[in-house]
This record gives structure tokens, sequence and C-alpha cells, in this order.
């Protein structure tokens, strides 16, 4: 990774010291704050959806979130005291209770965190230059911009403002594709003198409680069973040549993706080889624009993406109504063996 630039007040700070502070504050935060950030998301240079976020964050761990739509009609709030995550949405009048090491696991809701994770992810596939120091939130903070090294990174080029005293990302700006995400905290209070009982939450008595284990339920099936719930007899991979199916698991996913979609496990020889997923193609929206990293290609005579990025390799297209994408596990399996692979496919009887 490139480095380029010092601070301009004689700290001499080069990139490479401002974004490994910044991911060494990722998991440690040695003092509690309150904060407030504005979150907007662009496509092709228009906004499409602006939230507003409150976060109080004790150094225990313990934290609550507010978020709100710019026009109010989306809220929610998250509370973790340590023990019990809770998620309520006032206006559908639902939460999530989840308590224990599983709550743990799902406690990812700071803007700090989502942020430093990406920072993470682009410092082997950017030039990381530093631009100078500028003031967010009245802090002082190191500008940073990351500019992808390759155009199919899967994260565009970043500008990344960093604060100088305890290397929180405070600003951040992300270009992928037609995409551009702005985060930015227009409030920062340190060492605030946070309420114990706002890391608790009442709900209402009359509040459904939804199961995460019940939305994101999947079951073992055959290929029968994943047939009739799909809709159609799908195309498969038959077990030959070593190749065997290790496993069938059907989803309901509701929302605002709703459909039914099977995950196809393969194995070739008793070494996992590739995922194969299915569901319902949906209605075909025009738009032909490929994803970073994402190559147009042929697939079983039909118009498929292939995309290829460090250890990330799928497959996917579309035929007779049906959405196919391949996960490849296997680290010898070639785009052209996975091509002539898929003219082995047979339907599902």
């Amino acid at each position: 990774m490139g480095f380029a630039g010092c601070s301009s007040d004689g700290n001499q700070f080069a990139p490479e010291d401002v974004l490994t502070n910044a991911l060494k504050q990722h998991n440690e935060v040695p003092f509690s704050y309150y904060s407030e950030v504005d979150l907007k998301n662009y496509e092709n240079e228009a906004l499409v959806d602006h939230y507003f976020l409150k976060e109080w964050v004790d150094k225990d761990g313990k934290r609550r979130m507010e978020t709100e739509s710019s026009d109010g009609g989306e809220k929610s709030i998250a509370v973790y005291d340590g023990h019990t995550l809770i998620s309520y949405e006032p206006e559908e009048n639902r939460a999530f209770v989840v308590e224990g090491e599983e709550s743990l696991a799902l406690n990812q809701i700071s803007p700090r965190q989502v942020a430093e994770q990406l920072l993470n992810m682009v410092r082997d596939t950017h030039e990381i230059t530093l631009r100078g120091e500028e003031t967010v939130a009245e802090r002082d903070t190191y500008r940073i911009r990351a500019e992808a090294k390759d155009q199919g990174a899967l994260w565009g080029d970043q500008e990344v403002w960093i604060d100088k005293e305890n290397w929180m990302v405070l600003k951040l700006v992300i270009h992928t594709g037609n995409t551009m995400i702005e985060m930015e905290y227009t409030k920062v209070e340190l060492n605030s003198d946070i309420s114990p009982d706002l890391f608790k939450l009442e709900l209402p008595e009359d509040v459904q409680l939804m199961d995460l284990d019940e939305l994101n339920q999947s079951e073992q099936v055959t290929l029968d069973e994943a047939a009739e719930q799909i809709g159609s007899p799908f195309l498969y991979f038959p077990e030959t040549g070593g190749l065997t199916i290790e496993g069938i698991e059907m989803y309901r996913l509701e929302g605002e993706i709703n459909r039914p979609e099977a995950n196809l496990d393969y194995a070739q020889n008793g070494v996992p080889y590739l995922t194969l997923t299915v569901f319902p193609a949906p209605e075909d929206d025009g738009s032909t624009e490929l994803f970073p990293g994402e190559e147009a290609i042929k697939v079983r005579n039909q118009e498929g993406t292939w995309m290829e990025m460090d250890h990330f390799r799928s497959l996917a297209w579309q035929e007779d109504g049906i959405t196919y994408s391949i996960l490849v596990h296997h680290p010898h399996l070639t785009k052209e063996e996975l091509l002539s692979l898929t003219e082995t496919m047979i339907p599902v009887k």
C-alpha cells in the first residue's frame, strides 16, 4: 500500500500511522461518548435515503442507538446493556430481544465500527494519502483519501476524516459504482455523563415480539421439496465424478426481499466445492449496469455475470424464470471449468 504526506502541525503522522491508530481503536473504547450522525445514500447523484442517528456509548460496552429517517417515517431504538440486545420499532410496535452470547454477535450497531471495518477492508487494495487537516463536529481531524488501485475493486474511492485526539472516524464518503454513501458526525461529546437509565428499554405491553430464528428460519429439505417451494423444477448439478450434495437448505426470506431460496452445498471427494443458490427471478427492471468487479459473461447461452475479487468468486445468471448464483469454494476450480460444469446441469425431476 502506498503512503504519502505528513501532518502540517509538525507531528509527522504518515497515513500509515493514522490508519493504524484508527483501526486499533476499532475494538477499544476507553471513554464514553454521545454523538449525532447524519447518514446519506445517493444513487446517480440523487439522494435516495437520509437518516439521523443518535448514539450513546458507555466505556463498558453498553450502547443505545436511535435512528430516524429524514421524513420521520422510519424510527428504531436499539439498546445493549452488556447482556441483552433489544431492537424496537415504535411505528410497527414490534421488537427483537436477544440475550447472552448471541446478542454480542448482533451488537454491531455503531457507525464508528462500520466505518472502521470498511477502512480495514481497503487498506491493501487502495492507495492511501494524507490530504491535510479539517474540522468535523468541532473536532480536529486528519483527512485521508483512499483511491482504489483497481477499477474493479469492490469498494471504490473513499475519503475518511479521523479524529486527531482519539482516532475515531468522524466522517466517511464511499464511492461504489453509481452509489455514494456519506456518513458524518455532526456532534460528539466525549466522556459525557450518561445516565444508566438510557441502557434500559421498557417495551409496551402489547408489543409484538419477533423471533429472529423464525424470521431467518431455514430447514434441510430434499431436491423435490426444494423444487416444490421454489415453484418450478430448477436446474442442479448431478452427483457424478466425485461431486456430492452435502445438504440443501431452504429459506423463506421476508420483508423487502420476499422469496423462497434454496442453497445446495456441494463437495468433491469430501472437499467443499461450491454453493448453488436458486430462487424465482425478480421482475426485470431493465438495468444492465454491472457492479464493481463484475464482468458480463455467457452462461448456458444466457446473459450472466462473473465476479472475481480477492478470494471471492461467483457466477450468476437467469434462465426460465429462475435466478442461479454459484459461490466458488474450491481454490482450484477455474472460471472455465465452472462454465463447462454448468452445461451438465439437469432439472429436478
